[in-house]
């Protein structure tokens, strides 16, 4: 007696059409829930944000990575993926930001990406806003608070405001909201504080000057590469 079987190649095609509908599912959960932004917001920066999220629908970022994101002197650092070479970049700083403005549009350009890790600068805009300090440190916790909602395993790091030529009558008001960043930080899991303070001066104690730009703002490649050091240095991460 002969058995005869069903042909077994009309059984294949469900368990790879399920594993083909399976990896699109997966694939179009990392792209962003948001639209682009048609009206102006409350903060500003729309065209700036709209140009990442056109970047984000040409090529979406991996999740895992590490985000840089805040004010001018992360979107000037031309050179952080070759600084930071590695591990995987996430660059997201944004014109003359503030920590308003960054928590404002967390759901945009931090949240999506799903990174492993934050850097977060943000200050200098912040003081000559009228922002004070008590007003900075809440926003800093709001956003804390905001990814740890979504992403409870993600580490964030503040690196401190930094001293600076142009904004010496600030100092005195930076020095007291590094302190207390770094003290609110100490207190909350998965967080870190990147103090640079003392990289900006020389041995005598006066601002280097060879580290600026010339608007006496914001930092030069050198001085790029010695928040470089010091960010790997303070996360962990072997050169």
């Amino acid at each position: 007696m002969i058995l005869k079987y069903p042909p077994m190649k009309k059984y294949y095609f469900i368990p790879f059409f399920l594993l083909f509908i399976s990896i699109g599912t997966t694939f179009s959960q990392t792209k962003p829930s948001v639209g682009y932004i048609t009206e102006k917001t409350p903060v500003g920066f729309e065209s700036e944000i709209n140009a990442f999220l056109r970047k984000d629908s040409a090529s979406f970022p991996p999740s895992g990575a590490y985000l840089f994101t805040g004010s001018s002197t992360i979107r000037k650092w031309e050179d952080l993926s070759q600084d930071f070479k590695e591990i995987r970049i996430i660059q997201r700083g944004f014109g003359g930001s503030t920590m308003k403005a960054l928590n404002y549009y967390i759901d945009y350009i931090v949240l999506p990406y799903k990174p492993g890790t934050i850097v977060v600068y943000e200050g200098d805009n912040d003081l000559p806003g009228g922002v004070t300090a008590n007003e900075f440190l809440a926003q800093c916790d709001t956003f804390v608070k905001k990814v740890r909602s979504v992403l409870p395993h993600t580490m964030i790091y503040f690196i401190s405001i930094k001293p600076s030529i142009a904004r010496q009558q600030f100092l005195s008001a930076q020095i007291e909201i590094n302190g207390k960043l770094k003290d609110l930080l100490l207190k909350k899991p998965y967080t870190g504080f990147i103090d640079i303070t003392r990289l900006m001066y020389d041995k005598d104690g006066k601002l280097r000057a060879d580290l600026f730009e010339s608007d006496g703002l914001h930092i030069n490649k050198e001085g790029y590469a010695l928040w470089a050091a010091r960010i790997k240095s303070t996360m962990g991460i072997n050169k």
